[in-house]
């Protein structure tokens, strides 16, 4: 066994390593298979990175320009079978082992994408992902609900978002494994827990932070789908994406590309809201400001009119008029009278004979009239009576004249009113 003594430097084993790889002929010039995950290509070097897997193990690859410029097939994207041609290399500073890939040839696609299109065809077609199953988010929540791994940075991206925008949310973590063999019964268990009606919560986030297609996996599997999908509590998707959708995206009632998205697609802000709430509180105080004050002009308008300021004035020309006529027929009595007598005085021999018939005339010229005082309209007013006029300012002498609904001005001795037709009716006497 070496002394301490004896001991390499970092830079010494990882040198060593190389050494023995880059000799073993075993690890040259060798077909390696799998599927496409982690696709990356640098631009300004056109160097590509990708790792290749199986069911069980992953490597790391690099198709350097200067041998992937010879690549004359489909572009290479995550999910498509390769076997590619090269040798294992050491990166010495960073110390770790790659595949170096010098040729490359496509098989098709991988098992592990086609086995998670089956799923999504069998999904879809029994209706999981149809947006009439999606529920709406609540447009203002009270509880939040998580459900992600306690320690990643997920979970604090989501709390320090949420209180910013409502200091008052109040916030249930339903801890969980979000990757690996034991992730989707751990996340199912998550969602079930917060769909515990004693927990009342309104909204759930649900998801991770960014990863590489295998740390994901989880969120395509079929449990794991059907737990966002039964969620009785509307359920946002936050996985932490950029690429390729997971199918618990489709499930979900929303989908947010990273969970600092998901927690502003999930809380509003608070802030915002009572800042329009005060602008729309202001809007509606100018708005019944104004409104009150034309109404008080209008009632302002219509109080002055002469026929609310002095009501008899609207009786007054009728009254002159009146007053006219009645004098008319007093002067043409007057006159017929002075003409009578006039010529019984002219006649002496029949004065005597005269003077009973005379008495009679004026008897009857009284009684004429009062009769015309009696029935002039002044008259007629003054008794109770009224006269009742249509909105042409015609006299209304039978039902005939008006029809049910209609207006009708009623004429007082002193002031008027206005009526409406309910209901006519016969009368019997």
């Amino acid at each position: 066994m070496p002394s301490p003594d004896q001991s390499l430097t970092v830079s010494e084993l990882n040198r060593l390593v190389k050494q023995t790889l880059s000799e073993e002929e075993g690890l040259k010039n060798i077909w390696v298979k799998g599927e496409v995950s982690n696709y990356s290509q640098t631009a300004s070097s056109g160097h590509m990175y990708f790792s290749l897997k199986d069911q069980a193990s992953v490597i790391k690859c690099a198709f350097f320009s200067f041998q992937s410029k010879h690549y004359k097939g489909r572009p290479i994207k995550n999910g498509m079978e390769l076997r590619v041609f090269g040798s294992i290399s050491v990166y010495e500073p960073g110390g770790y082992y790659s595949f170096s890939v010098q040729k490359v040839e496509e098989l098709g696609e991988g098992d592990i994408l086609l086995q998670i299109e089956k799923l999504k065809q069998e999904l879809a077609t029994q209706g999981i992902f149809n947006m009439e199953h999606k529920k709406p988010l609540p447009k203002f929540p009270k509880r939040l609900g998580i459900v992600t791994s306690p320690k990643g940075a997920a979970v604090e991206d989501i709390i320090r978002i949420a209180t910013d925008l409502n200091p008052t949310i109040q916030i249930l973590v339903s801890p969980c494994i979000v990757q690996g063999d034991e992730a989707p019964a751990s996340i199912c268990q998550a969602i079930e827990a917060l769909n515990d009606p004693k927990w009342d919560v309104d909204v759930i986030i649900a998801g991770r932070g960014g990863g590489s297609f295998e740390d994901l996996m989880a969120f395509n599997t079929k449990e794991v789908v059907l737990a966002y999908y039964k969620s009785r509590i509307p359920i946002i998707s936050a996985v932490g994406h950029e690429i390729d959708r997971v199918l618990t995206d489709l499930s979900a009632d929303a989908t947010a590309p990273t969970p600092t998205a998901a927690a502003k697609l999930a809380i509003p802000n608070l802030s915002e809201i009572l800042l329009k709430i005060e602008e729309t509180e202001e809007r509606l105080d100018y708005a019944l400001k104004n409104l009150t004050l034309l109404y008080k002009e209008k009632l302002t308008g219509v109080y002055s009119r002469s026929v609310f300021q002095n009501p008899l004035a609207v009786l007054e020309p009728r009254y002159i008029a009146t007053d006219d006529v009645m004098n008319r027929i007093m002067l043409l009595g007057k006159n017929y009278i002075m003409q009578k007598r006039n010529n019984f005085l002219r006649q002496d021999t029949i004065h005597e004979k005269m003077s009973s018939a005379f008495q009679k005339k004026i008897q009857s010229f009284e009684l004429l009239h009062s009769r015309v005082e009696h029935f002039s309209p002044l008259g007629t007013l003054k008794r109770g009576f009224s006269v009742i006029r249509n909105e042409k300012k015609e006299v209304i002498q039978s039902i005939e004249q008006t029809k049910e609904g209609e207006l009708l001005e009623i004429i007082l001795e002193k002031g008027r009113l206005q009526a409406q037709v309910k209901e006519k009716m016969v009368s019997k006497l």
